[in-house]
């Protein structure tokens, strides 16, 4: 299982994010890890979807997690994927779809 240690709610925002919307494929990666360039590319796209999802549920008053804005997390979870795309030796994927979702 992923766990992310310097900001452990991160495990449980992906999880309650890919519980929502339907992500089976990102649920069984939180629990097996990154086992190459395809998946990290899926966990990739999925972390910007959640970005957009925290920002949507925050616009919305939407609580999840106990909070209406969870928008204070998204440096954390940048954090937090960026060092695991690291340890896991994909960060250049990372890299790649932040570079295609910023634009």
């Amino acid at each position: 299982m992923i766990k992310f240690s310097r900001y452990p709610h991160i495990n449980e925002l992906l999880m309650h994010y890919a519980e929502q919307e339907k992500r089976d494929d990102v649920k069984s990666l939180l629990q097996d890890g990154v086992k190459g360039e395809d998946d990290a590319e899926v966990l990739s796209r999925f972390v910007w979807r959640v970005a957009e999802l925290i920002n949507n549920d925050e616009e919305n008053a939407v609580e999840v997690l106990g909070s209406i804005d969870n928008t204070e997390m998204l440096p954390d979870l940048s954090y937090e994927i960026s060092a695991y795309m690291k340890t896991v030796g994909y960060y250049s994927v990372w890299q790649r779809v932040s570079d295609q979702e910023i634009q």
